[in-house]
């Protein structure tokens, strides 16, 4: 294991699993791609017993991870719009009262055109060009075409900042939730949505457990991000279960993650009967949303 220990720094490591022989492999852009079927590749997890945190020991900073999403194109992410609209949507309606709003890692910059359409001073932070160009020529939204770094905005300058299925893809979570905080005006909050190492699901599956892929970099656990949202000076977390909707023929690709041959089957089969764009609610069960209040 990598000895310099990081977030809280108590030498309270232990590994919870070995490198994948597969890692052995470089990494590419298509790693991360959002809709990428990598499942089960990854290097040493570790977890701190003092804090809970559960991350990949392998070094790498942050600018060499934001040169992937920079370049990463994906096509299947863009046509999951409308599965997506349904579940921002309802993202959307557990918020104050409007304000000024910044998501980051906004991809296609959806959720901020449904959040403009909804009255809010919208704003999305989104480093890949990919989708920069996307919401530009389908929404109409002109997006922040950068990486989230300190200094990026005013301090004390949103009334929400969102991270939809973002903030396991940083190699540094704890930083950005203080970044997030100073950048939040007081009242205010921090919702985001990420998965959880600690679900019944990951528990069960283990190494296994599709999310320990290369592209996600660190698993924050419901007490692992309570305790850093805390340290930030958050004041109220708020935990829920994760709903979202998907299309009939993605969530047969998803469970490539868990049988490829039954997916194989599950696909042929949707896409024999053209239901493949059907929508459906789905409960994630090793996901969950978070509202951090300051």
């Amino acid at each position: 294991m990598n000895q310099k220990w990081r977030f809280c720094q108590n030498n309270t490591i232990s590994l919870l699993f070995p490198p994948n022989k597969k890692t052995i492999l470089k990494s590419s852009i298509s790693d991360y791609a959002c809709t990428n079927s990598a499942f089960g590749i990854h290097g040493p997890i570790v977890k701190c017993s003092n804090c809970q945190i559960i991350y990949v020991d392998e070094e790498l900073t942050q600018e060499q991870v934001s040169t992937y999403y920079e370049c990463a194109n994906d096509p299947l992410y863009f046509d999951e719009q409308e599965a997506r609209r349904i579940t921002f949507q309802k993202h959307l309606k557990k918020l104050p009262k409007r304000g000024n709003l910044l998501d980051i890692g906004t991809n296609t910059g959806l959720f901020v055109k449904i959040a403009q359409d909804s009255g809010w001073d919208a704003t999305g932070l989104e480093p890949n060009k990919w989708g920069v160009e996307y919401a530009k020529k389908n929404y109409g939204v002109n997006l922040v075409n950068k990486p989230f770094e300190k200094g990026t905005f005013k301090k004390e300058s949103f009334d929400v900042v969102t991270m939809w299925d973002v903030i396991e893809h940083f190699t540094d979570p704890v930083f950005e939730i203080e970044k997030v905080f100073e950048i939040i005006k007081p009242n205010g909050v921090f919702a985001f949505s990420t998965i959880n190492p600690e679900s019944l699901l990951a528990k069960a599956m283990g190494s296994r457990w599709p999310w320990y892929m290369e592209m996600h970099k660190v698993f924050l656990n419901k007490k692992a991000a309570e305790f850093y949202l805390k340290k930030a000076g958050f004041k109220k977390i708020i935990f829920s279960p994760h709903f979202r909707n998907l299309s009939l023929g993605y969530l047969a690709t998803r469970l490539k993650a868990i049988n490829p041959l039954f997916s194989k089957i599950i696909i042929k089969f949707i896409f024999s009967l053209r239901i493949n764009k059907i929508i459906v609610p789905y409960y994630a069960n090793d996901l969950y949303d978070c509202y951090a209040f300051k």
